[in-house]
């Protein structure tokens, strides 16, 4: 094996470290995910939120402006968006609500399955209602 080779695996071994022992995330500021440079960071308030409608709310669905970059998946109940999913058994997922243009957040898959299946059911009655505004969800 030459010298170049065991050069890069090494070099990639020490990323798989740093990768894992997360050592950034509380050092680098962001406004949003794409400020975080890498694919794999997402840009998360004080509570794992994305802000700034990343998870495809409004820009002023009340989630606070700023944070720090995560690496890691979007925890239960937490905004949420293709980019930054969710963890093993959860799914990035908007319910209908009486609310315009909720984020999607994390939901159990199993739960999420059961309310998108209600909801397309709801669409082909006319007596079926929208809801109040809830996550039972998270």
């Amino acid at each position: 094996m030459d010298y170049k080779t065991v050069f890069c695996a090494l070099l990639y071994a020490l990323w798989v470290i740093s990768v894992n022992a997360q050592p950034w995330n509380t050092y680098i500021p962001c406004n949003k995910t794409t400020d975080c440079l890498l694919d794999f960071l997402c840009c998360r308030d004080a509570e794992g939120n994305l802000p700034w409608g990343d998870g495809g709310g409004l820009p002023d669905d009340g989630i606070i402006v700023g944070g720090t970059c995560w690496y890691g998946p979007s925890r239960p109940g937490t905004v949420c968006s293709e980019q930054c999913g969710c963890g093993d058994g959860y799914t990035c997922y908007r319910t209908v609500t009486g609310a315009c243009c909720p984020p999607t957040t994390c939901w159990d898959a199993a739960e999420a399955a059961k309310d998108k299946a209600y909801w397309e059911n709801c669409f082909n009655d006319p007596d079926c209602f929208f809801p109040p505004v809830a996550n039972p969800g998270s």
